[in-house]
């Protein structure tokens, strides 16, 4: 009996030595905790599954080059050379005493999962133990919160974020002792850039990674670029939205047209209708290819950044323009396959508040392209509907000053820019922009009238521009200002100022639906009655704040307010002199 004791005790000890060599062991491997934010072109990724696997043992292989025997007749390396037809070796850079920069070695890793390679990467990984992400502060909720971040924990050194479908989304270098903080746009390949627009407070945040800014507003951007990437000369292409224009980079570069000099009609997938006149054809052809470059990238800008033994930032300065005007020829337009001039405006009626104004990086390593996304820009407006003294009709048409206030300091908007004034009282319109009723004004740009609303089953023009006259439309506003109005004349003896501020920002419902909210579509000061009588009035979409004269915006729910309150103490007033009555 006593050895039998003897003999457990003997197991419980080299069992607890054992267990204690593997806490040793590790604890030894560094493990850290990471947070990653997942963006798509702006926007938060929310309610989605992603996972991060350690690849430095796969990544040591490649860069080292201590490729083994194992490897090469592993059934991994063989379905590889079978399935595709091709040799390792030749493909993708990898054999026995090969070595790679970390540049080249990222790249390929990234190329062997992007040509369906992942089992051999698992190969000279050793192992394919992936760990899914999950909610912040809860691990049982394994999915991106409503800002798009997720937590987890992971082995330091080179790591691949994964999708649902298991696609590697990107690979990012975890550290240990660094807070290991990272935001990935799906979009992007590379986590070797980090880009950041430095000039702009939190107020202009439409989400994590977008801000809704004014036309003309000056808009820094900064881009990081990682060492590792500059063992040599980097070729870079920078390529935004048409609309938002590049003004100035830290470095020399080359702006080139991304269609050339002719535009071919064949590769923006437009075709030309032969069932309308040649003129009738290219009127509606020149709109087609002002939509499609409002939502593609017009020109790029070229530039090689120097070799470098450290990290190099390069600045690039840029703003959003209401209008882009372009001169090309037109190949593709006519049945002759002639070239025909033709002048283009990008922008103008096309603006939308639900636009995210991209930029868009591309590197050229040897091993392939790299993409990488700038943060995004939005931009916003606000509608107003004048209405008579007592909030019961639309008013005749008004005219206005656009200002707006910081540091009790007064600005007026005019000759496109702001104007510092000292008295409202005292400003001249020749000098400054006149907003008048009946238009829609892009901020810097062109105004035009408010379109009738020819969709309406009681469709009557005269009535309708009748009623346009009592509208104002701004498009082209930046969240986080303390804009107003100032009348151009007074109103029964007085002028007073008509505060207001305007938004672009996203929400996230219960269920996890992303809804972008404007003060364009949802008026602060509104009024379904006054509403109900504009043509374009849609509810959520397209809404007007009210003025009335001297009561600046009006709130209707103030009002109801009273109205309710005057009926609650005519009630009590009729109860208290019937019970008196009654005693």
């Amino acid at each position: 009996m006593k050895k039998i004791f003897l003999k457990i005790l003997l197991l419980i000890f080299f069992g607890a030595a054992l267990l204690g060599s593997q806490d040793v062991q590790a604890a030894d491997t560094s493990i850290c905790d990471v947070q990653i934010t997942f963006t798509s072109k702006g926007n938060p990724v929310f309610n989605d599954k992603f996972y991060i696997m350690n690849l430095q043992k796969a990544y040591n292989k490649i860069k080292k080059g201590t490729i083994t025997s194992e490897d090469v007749n592993s059934a991994a390396w063989q379905k590889v050379e079978q399935q595709r037809g091709v040799f390792v070796k030749d493909t993708f850079g990898i054999d026995f005493g090969v070595k790679h920069s970390a540049d080249d070695t990222e790249s390929i890793l990234r190329n062997l999962y992007n040509s369906g390679a992942s089992n051999l990467v698992d190969q000279l990984n050793g192992h394919k133990k992936t760990s899914q992400l999950h909610f912040p502060k809860n691990i049982s909720r394994r999915y991106t919160a409503n800002n798009g971040k997720a937590e987890g924990t992971t082995a330091e050194g080179i790591n691949g974020v994964f999708d649902a479908d298991g696609d590697l989304v990107q690979l990012i270098r975890v550290k240990k002792g660094n807070s290991n903080v990272f935001t990935i746009d799906i979009n992007s390949t590379t986590a070797l850039f980090k880009g950041e627009i430095t000039n702009l407070s939190n107020t202009t945040k439409s989400n994590t990674n977008s801000f809704t800014v004014e036309f003309g507003q000056e808009i820094v951007y900064q881009l990081t670029i990682d060492k590792s990437l500059l063992t040599q000369d980097l070729p870079l292409v920078i390529n935004p939205q048409t609309n938002l224009v590049i003004d100035d980079i830290s470095i020399p570069y080359t702006q080139v047209a991304a269609y050339g000099d002719t535009i071919n009609l064949q590769s923006l997938g437009i075709t030309t209708d032969s069932s309308i006149s040649p003129n009738a054809s290219l009127t509606v052809l020149k709109s087609q290819i002002q939509t499609k470059f409002y939502n593609n990238t017009l020109w790029g800008y070229a530039m090689t950044v120097p070799q470098s033994d450290s990290e190099i930032t390069i600045t690039i300065k840029a703003h959003l323009a209401p209008e882009v005007k372009i001169k090309a020829g037109l190949q593709g337009a006519t049945a002759d396959g002639e070239v025909t001039p033709m002048e283009f405006t990008v922008g103008a009626s096309d603006l939308s508040a639900k636009t995210n104004f991209f930029m868009n990086v591309v590197a050229t390593t040897s091993t392939g392209p790299l993409e990488y996304s700038m943060p995004t820009l939005r931009t916003s407006g606000i509608n107003f509907a004048s209405v008579n003294q007592n909030g019961s009709k639309l008013e005749n048409k008004n005219s206005y000053f656009l200002g707006y206030e910081q540091d009790n300091k007064k600005y007026i908007y005019g000759q496109n820019q702001w104007n510092l004034v000292s008295n409202l009282e005292n400003i001249d319109p020749t000098t400054m922009q006149v907003f008048s009723g009946g238009n829609q004004y892009y901020l810097g740009g062109a105004s035009i009238p408010i379109p009738v609303n020819t969709n309406l089953f009681s469709f009557n023009a005269e009535k309708n521009r009748k009623i346009n006259e009592s509208l104002i439309k701004f498009i082209g506003l930046g969240q986080g200002k303390k804009y107003f109005l100032y009348p151009l004349e007074e109103v029964e003896g007085e002028r007073k100022e008509i505060p207001f501020t305007v938004y672009n920002k996203d929400h996230l419902r219960s269920n996890g639906q992303r809804i972008t909210s404007t003060s364009i579509g949802n008026a602060q000061y509104g009024d379904y009655k006054i509403n109900g009588l504009i043509p374009d009035f849609q509810a959520g979409s397209t809404e007007y704040n009210v003025v009335m004269p001297q009561h600046n915006l009006f709130n209707p729910r103030i009002i109801v307010f009273s109205e309710l309150c005057g009926i609650v103490i005519l009630i009590i007033g009729f109860l208290f002199f019937f019970v008196r009555k009654g005693k």
